[in-house]
Parts: C-alpha cells; sequence; structure tokens
C-alpha cells in the first residue's frame, strides 16, 4: 500500500495511456469495418490489349467492387477531360440486357467491357478542327448519386497512337504480320555402305607393295699362283 500512495502519479499516467491506446484501436477498428460495410468502394482498371489470333487492339475496361454491399450502377462511361461519353447503352447492348434493366456490380466482383479501336476513336474531343486529348478516366455513377472515377492511362496511350497513326496517314488497328518463312528441311546425307568385298579390295589398293630384298652374289676373288705358294708355305712351317 504504501508503495501505490508513493507512485500513484506513475500508476495513473500508465492506466491513461492504456486507456488511450485501447479507446484508439477500438476506434480504428470501427473505421475499418464501417468502411467494409457502409462504404462502397469501386476499383477501375484500363488495359492495352490485343487479340492474339486476329492482332487487333483494343481497350479493356474493368469495374471491381471490393466492399461486401452490391452496387448499382445508374450511369457509366470515360471521361475526356471534363467531358462525360456515357457507354451505358453499350454495356448492356453487348450484354444483352433490356434498356430498362439495372446494372448491378456484386459485392467482391467486378464487370467488364470492351472497346474497339473505332469505338475509342468517338471518345476524342474536336474543336474547330483541333483533336483534344486530355486526361482519360472510367467514372461509375450508382443509384444515390455517388460519382467513382479512376484514370486508365493504358487506354490513353492506346487512342494516343491511334490518332498519331491517323495523323501519319496509317492505321495500327490490325497489326501486320510477317509471313512466316519457309524452311527446307534437307533430308540426312546417307552414307553409301559398301560390300565387304569392295572394302578388302579397296584396302589392298591402298597397301603398298613389299618387295623382297635382292640378295647380293659372293664376290668370287681368284688368288695367283704366286700367292698360292706363299699360303702353301705358311701351311707347311705351321705343321712342322
Amino acid at each position: 500500500m504504501d508503495w501505490l500512495n508513493e507512485n500513484s502519479g506513475v500508476v495513473a499516467l500508465i492506466s491513461a495511456i492504456i486507456l488511450i491506446a485501447l479507446i484508439g484501436v477500438t476506434v480504428y477498428l470501427l473505421l475499418r469495418l464501417h468502411s467494409k460495410i457502409a462504404v462502397q468502394r469501386l476499383k477501375f482498371l484500363g488495359f492495352y490489349s490485343i487479340d492474339k489470333d486476329t492482332r487487333k487492339r483494343y481497350a479493356g475496361i474493368t469495374i471491381g467492387n471490393r466492399s461486401l454491399n452490391d452496387v448499382g450502377i445508374e450511369d457509366l462511361g470515360i471521361q475526356n477531360g471534363k467531358v462525360n461519353f456515357s457507354l451505358t447503352e453499350k454495356y448492356k447492348n453487348d450484354k444483352c440486357m433490356q434498356s430498362d434493366a439495372r446494372i448491378v456490380v456484386e459485392q467482391r466482383s467486378s464487370l467488364s467491357f470492351e472497346l474497339s479501336c473505332g469505338e475509342l476513336r468517338e471518345l476524342v474531343i474536336e474543336n474547330n478542327g483541333k483533336k483534344i486529348l486530355g486526361c482519360l478516366r472510367v467514372y461509375a455513377v450508382d443509384l444515390a448519386g455517388t460519382l467513382y472515377r479512376g484514370r486508365i492511362p493504358a487506354v490513353r496511350k492506346l487512342l494516343k497512337e491511334l490518332l498519331v497513326a491517323e495523323k501519319k496517314g496509317y492505321s495500327i488497328s490490325v497489326a501486320e504480320q510477317a509471313p512466316a518463312e519457309a524452311v527446307e528441311e534437307k533430308p540426312e546425307e546417307v552414307a553409301e555402305v559398301k560390300p565387304a568385298e569392295e572394302v578388302a579390295e579397296v584396302k589392298a589398293e591402298e597397301v603398298a607393295e613389299v618387295k623382297p630384298a635382292e640378295e647380293t652374289p659372293a664376290e668370287v676373288v681368284e688368288e695367283t699362283p704366286a700367292e698360292a705358294t706363299e699360303a702353301a708355305v705358311a701351311d707347311d712351317e705351321d705343321k712342322n
């Protein structure tokens, strides 16, 4: 008790800090839960795409719902600068929906649609012969009148390439594909197999003929009569 009385100020300070921390964590968790349940969040994606078969270029648009509630869409489209181009009717026609049907993005789900090069070209603003291409954004207005927007720089890049190609007088809607070069496969060379007899004959011809060494006849030395007499005398002396 004496220790508590002496350190009551420190204990009160620590308790206050812990209480404030608990209140902060509680508020943070409540705000996170509120944002996931009550707040409708839409995420927008734009893609610069090329069909792998036809090589046609197009823009892909995806609108995702990251909340836990369904989102009803009253109007959706693309903004060029401050000018809106509604694509609601196009989306309904592409999805075979009735004109009075409601577009709904379900919870934790998304919807997608595509824009061809010709449809992208219609998003360009023309004023006194000048073509204006501002910042491109996808927008969506829900049933409560809340506006959601998101930039799509990849789609803007595709549209800019279309305008540059149009200015230079050519089209990039379909990429030219060079014909593949035909590669002729050469048949493998088959080595000729010669019969064993022919091989033996060839080897026999390649072997050099070895000739036997010629024997030189022994030389016959003819002795003169004087040399014969001296030889006989030498023999007699040896016998004696």
